[in-house]
């Protein structure tokens, strides 16, 4: 290892957030941390510490038989993170000048040419962290890029499970409107508002 490589304990948690982004896990399974230090080219010491952090961001929680998975997160709990979601991203929207908020989101205002859940999903967490990171407010930015962080697996398996996620996101974005400051309000309203009506949706079916 050289003088400029991070350290192995810096190393390890930004391979397992890079795997978490690709979608390498699966919600519900139990990780192998021994196939993960072999991956990172570490002991299983150090991936150990990394997911105890990711219990903390609330990205992994623990195995009921020792170890940790992804959770699969319950539709309540996916309804309080979208409204927060969406409340902070509204209050972020109320600092900004519409130039900004155009220059935030024009370079997501076409088609991507990846249509894969996880590359779909990672663009939502793009469009919705750019627009916090143009406050200029790093806890603003944090808080949005964690809750984005959370609620990933389930845009990822939503997205698997729908033909038109793509295409939502690049109408969110698209500037041919007039007053592209409250049709970004509005855009931001109806996406949760979508979202939070199909767990509602799950909630009645499954009582």
């Amino acid at each position: 290892m050289s003088a400029m490589d991070p350290p192995l304990q810096e190393r390890v948690y930004l391979g397992l957030k890079a795997d978490y982004l690709a979608g390498h896990f699966v919600p519900g399974k139990r990780i192998d941390l021994q196939d993960l230090a072999n991956r990172y080219h570490s002991s299983k010491t150090p991936v150990r510490e990394a997911a105890f952090i990711f219990v903390g961001e609330g990205l992994f929680v623990h195995h009921a038989d020792g170890g940790f998975l992804v959770p699969t997160l319950e539709p309540a709990v996916l309804i309080e993170l979208l409204d927060w979601h969406m409340q902070l991203l509204i209050t972020a929207l109320t600092t900004l000048k519409e130039s900004a908020v155009r220059r935030a989101l024009q370079p997501y205002s076409t088609l991507g040419g990846e249509t894969s859940p996880v590359c779909v999903a990672l663009r939502a967490m793009e469009i919705f962290s750019s627009l916090a990171e143009a406050t200029g407010n790093r806890q603003a930015t944090h808080e949005v890029r964690r809750l984005n962080e959370r609620l990933h697996y389930a845009r990822i398996t939503e997205t698997a499970e729908t033909t038109h996620a793509e295409k939502e996101l690049a109408i969110f974005a698209s500037m041919e409107v007039g007053n592209f400051h409250k049709a970004t309000r509005r855009r931001i309203e109806a996406y949760h508002a979508r979202k939070i009506a199909r767990q509602r949706t799950i909630i009645q079916k499954s009582s």
